[in-house]
């Protein structure tokens, strides 16, 4: 997919270790408030949420700057992983994939769901300033959906 100076490739092994990089960067500060931050946990993590597939790669100018991920369900698009380096954070790109994976949903004809944890209030502003809806709250979670198919 390519917007403008916006380019989001499917992932290959060889962007392992940037997954892990951005997660962890982009990451941390809401973790490590709930849980407290275990580098070799956080890691184990990433690599798992990686070897779930699904994973983009978000290019801005060339230059690899996040990671998007979602993988199509028989009801819904399961939005997973979105990750931006906090350098990038901020400027609209956010917004700008989001719009993509809406449009992605319309053309599969499916709502999207997402999860986030519950201390990412940052995200969650972003996620309801693009339409989605806060559909619950657990311990560790706010769960949201968005249906953008009309």
């Amino acid at each position: 997919m390519m917007n403008g100076n916006l380019l989001i490739r499917p992932s290959t092994e060889e962007d392992r270790a940037f997954f892990v990089r951005v997660h962890n960067e982009s990451y941390r500060a809401t973790i490590e408030k709930m849980f407290g931050w275990d580098e070799s946990l956080q890691c184990k993590n990433a690599n798992e949420a990686f070897d779930e597939g699904g994973i983009n790669i978000i290019y801005r100018d060339g230059h690899m700057v996040g990671v998007v991920g979602w993988l199509e369900q028989p009801e819904f698009l399961w939005f997973k992983e979105f990750f931006i380096l906090p350098e990038y954070q901020g400027g609209g790109l956010g917004s700008k994939v989001l719009e993509k994976v809406k449009l992605l949903s319309r053309d599969i004809n499916k709502p999207i769901r997402l999860r986030t944890l519950k201390e990412n209030l940052k995200v969650k502003k972003l996620y309801e300033r693009q339409g989605f809806v806060l559909d619950e709250i657990t311990d560790i979670h706010m769960k949201f959906i968005g249906d953008f198919r009309s």
